[in-house]
């Protein structure tokens, strides 16, 4: 039923070390909401009985919190209690580089995170637990006025010369998750590359270095008009306001969590599209993590509870394929068919998947480059930092000094593959109780606002309202032509005078940036959490972990 190990079918194993910097894939922070708790993303489940033989600690990909059902299924069935640690795929590849941490057993979107990270060889008995496909989400008149879809919700293969002209033309704008940041978008971008040169092979150097391509790529890429470092995210963003979106790059399992929750919010359901020329898979493995713990055997029973046959009904029922090569091995159970939906386009049969044939390591190594510095759309971030009195007093001036030089010292930010680009525009204003002049850096050269944000001493009060109303001033004259985005970072309660004037302002804009917000020390969430709802932006906790690490987070979402 399931593949062992590297799913090669799939050839999901030659990704291997050339997206080693890839970040975070998924995450669970809904739009609009702040973390509610130290610790949000622990899971736990116990066997209904109550009493378990063994605890085990898996470091999950937080997508599989879609498949908790299951995962509940199989505690009550092996009597094995399980606590879901969810984390991004680089972060699960990190704890195996370092001898596994305190897991029992490792669960990333795909085996290349097992591949790259076990250079001890601890992991054992890895094996697929579910594959999906990586599809457009297309909204359903967008879908039919291009000519893919009929009436009754089917639609037809579409080339990616095809997705490419409709942005040439204007007619298609697609969110996406970042190449360098999110498994689903690094997966995606090599099926387009691959697809656009016209070769039914494994992409090669030479390849890379045509201009045509090149010159393919970046317009294709020209239509992404919301990028994300977590496909899961995306999704959320989608849902939470999906007028403005024509479509997404996504999982075949999120476009299909997706429209559950739009048509119960009465709204149109997206409708999936196959790439007919190229498509990526997910295989999602899950592997014994041997530290010497002696816990193989509560593994072994977790496992083969988590493979059974309703357990694997449930992983179909959530949107996962559970058969061989793509199939689906409930295909009449009533829930399944409410996931696998043809009026939403969704193609069940496995010849759908076309999957591509992956290039080598040093290919993709390339290729991600290109995407960083060359290919993908140009940012445009705003960076609205606090610099109040009591920024001093609890050390944040540094951490955030440290941050910024993360997000876009070049050097630095090049180990996250987040660096900038040559059209990359940053804006730093910080404020206290009103903002300051703006310092503007144009390209890879972002020395001007690091030299200032050193320089600057914090003091005053804290009207963060003040200065997101002058960032959305600052905002390009043509947005169309960036993926913009503004970053606000506070420490504390702001002053409100100004809140109802910024929102006026905002609510103008015909085209609105999201605000993402950093909120550390005693900054108020609901604050925060207000601004990341009015613009669908996310809400990022650097209260409890390393700032550096927060704002390379929060840069891999622009």
């Amino acid at each position: 039923m399931a593949a062992k190990s590297l799913m090669k079918g799939f050839a999901v194993g030659a990704v291997l070390a050339a997206v080693m910097t890839l970040g975070s894939c998924f995450g669970t922070t809904p739009p609009g909401k702040a973390n509610p708790a130290p610790s949000p993303n622990l899971q736990t489940f116990t066997p209904a009985n109550g009493s378990s033989s063994a605890t085990l600690s898996i470091a999950s990909g937080s997508e599989n919190g879609e498949v908790s059902n299951a995962i509940q299924k199989a505690s009550d069935e092996s009597g094995v209690a399980i606590t879901m640690h969810y984390m991004g795929s680089l972060d699960i590849m990190n704890a195996l580089e370092q001898g596994g941490s305190s897991y029992d057993a490792v669960w990333p979107a795909s085996s290349m995170w097992i591949s790259m990270g076990d250079t001890k060889h601890i992991v054992k008995d890895a094996a697929s637990t579910s594959t999906t496909p990586i599809v457009f989400g297309v909204a359903q008149s967008k879908a039919m006025a291009l000519g893919w879809a009929k009436p009754d919700g089917s639609t037809r293969p579409v080339s990616t010369s095809e997705v490419m002209d409709a942005v040439k033309a204007k007619r298609l704008k697609f969110s996406m998750t970042s190449a360098t940041q999110s498994n689903s978008g690094a997966s995606a971008y090599l099926a387009f590359l691959t697809a656009l040169s016209g070769k039914q092979q494994a992409l090669s150097v030479a390849e890379l270095n045509d201009p045509a391509l090149q010159a393919s790529a970046k317009t294709l890429l020209s239509g992404v008009d919301r990028s994300s470092g977590s496909s899961d995210w995306l999704k959320d963003m989608v849902v939470s306001d999906p007028g403005r979106v024509d479509a997404m790059v996504n999982y075949e399992s999120l476009v299909i969590a997706a429209n559950r929750q739009l048509t119960g919010n009465g709204h149109d359901p997206l409708l999936a599209v196959y790439p007919s020329d190229g498509i990526a898979i997910s295989d999602s493995p899950l592997g014994y993590v041997d530290r010497g713990q002696k816990l193989d055997g509560a593994f072994a029973k977790f496992a083969k509870a988590l493979h059974s046959k309703e357990s694997q009904k449930l992983f179909e029922q959530a949107g996962r394929r559970t058969g061989l090569g793509g199939t689906l091995a409930n295909p009449n159970d009533a829930g399944v068919k409410s996931a696998f939906r043809a009026d939403w386009g969704i193609n069940a049969k496995p010849d759908a998947l076309k999957s591509i044939a992956m290039p080598s390591a040093d290919v993709i190594s390339k290729a991600l480059d290109l995407y960083q510095t060359a290919l993908r759309k140009p940012s445009y971030t705003i960076w609205v930092v606090d610099y109040s009195g009591s920024m001093g007093g609890n050390g944040g001036r540094d951490g955030v000094v440290k941050g910024l030089n993360a997000a876009l010292d070049p050097a630095q930010a090049k180990r996250s593959m987040i660096q900038p680009a040559p059209n990359d525009v940053n804006v730093f204003i910080p404020f206290d109780s009103s903002p300051q002049n703006d310092t503007v850096a144009k390209g890879t050269d972002t020395g001007a606002i690091l030299d200032r944000a050193n320089a600057l001493e914090a003091g005053g009060g804290t009207d963060i309202y003040s200065a997101l109303d002058k960032a959305i001033r600052e905002l390009p004259a043509d947005p169309s032509q960036y993926t913009t985005a503004i970053v606000a970072m506070t420490d504390g309660q702001s002053e409100t005078g100004s809140r109802d004037s910024f929102m006026s302002h905002y609510r103008a804009l015909k085209d609105k940036p999201p605000i993402f917000s950093i909120m550390f020390g005693d900054a108020d969430p609901s604050q925060l959490e207000d601004l990341a709802g009015t613009s669908n932006a996310k809400v990022f906790d650097g209260r409890n972990g390393n700032l550096a690490s927060v704002f390379r987070t929060v840069k891999g979402y622009n």
